[in-house]
Formats: structure tokens, sequence, C-alpha cells
């Protein structure tokens, strides 16, 4: 067998938790580009680092309380933890990333080009929501790859 599966009921409940969040967030945000929601996107940033620390302490505290819970099971559920939610924010990022792309070539083209712009922006409208949706399924195919290398396997 090529993947070695550990078996434990807790790391299949994360793997689907942490799953079905993120495809939540991948196919029910209004994505928009622009300065606010890059600085939004920084400000979560921020927030996913300020909330790993605090689980940190979190199960440092219950590794003192809880005979059974050693330090290096508090760290390992930490480093799970910690990546779930890094991933969590990296893919807002890249549908925030790609639409920002999208959206400032398209404007770069509407100020500097408008010759051609006129041309291919039927096409390009006709175009961007079918990649979008491939961009989200990919990403949605994706979590679960990310998500079986972090909580299932060894």
């Amino acid at each position: 067998m090529i993947f070695k599966r550990s078996g434990s009921s807790m790391e299949i409940i994360a793997f689907l938790f942490f799953l079905v969040v993120t495809v939540y967030f991948i196919w029910s945000s209004n994505v928009s580009y622009g300065k606010k929601t890059l600085a939004g996107i920084g400000k979560a940033f921020v927030g996913v680092f300020i909330a790993i620390i605090a689980i940190g302490f979190v199960l440092k505290g219950l590794a003192t309380i809880i005979p059974g819970f050693t330090r290096d099971a508090a760290g390992d559920l930490m480093e799970e933890l910690g990546a779930s939610l890094v991933f969590i924010w990296g893919v807002r990022f890249i549908l925030v990333a790609l639409c920002n792309i999208f959206g400032t070539i398209m404007d770069f083209h509407k100020k500097y080009n408008a010759d051609n712009y006129s041309k291919f922006s039927p096409t390009t409208n006709k175009l961007a929501p079918g990649l979008f949706i491939f961009a989200k399924t990919v990403l949605s195919l994706g979590s679960i790859v990310i998500y079986y290398g972090i909580w299932l396997t060894n």
C-alpha cells in the first residue's frame, strides 16, 4: 500500500470538518478585487497566526491538565491545526489573487488598449465565469489532497 492511513476517528472527523469548511469558503464567497480586499486578506493572515499562537497556549495548558495528553501530542495537534488554518487562508488568498490579476489586466486594457478591448471584451465576459468555476473546482479537489496529507497520513 502506498499511503499509510491511521484509523483514528478523531483524525477523520477533523479531516471532514476542515474539508467542509474550506469547500464552503470556496463556493459561498463573493470574491471581489481591489486594495480593500487585499488589505482584508492581509488582516486575515495576521489573524490566522494569532489564532495559531492562541491554540498553542490552549494545547499546552491542556497537556498539563489532562494526564494522557502529552506535550508531543499537543505539538502534533498544533501543527495539524495550524497547517489547516493557513490552508483555509491560502485558498481565500488564491481566489482573491486570481480575481485581482484578471481584473487589473482587464482594467489596463480598458484604459490603454481601448480599440482592441471592445473586440475581446465580450469574449472574456463569457469565459470569465466558467474559468472562475474551474478554478474553484481545482481548489476544492486540491483541498481534499491537502487535508488528506495533513490529517490522515503519518
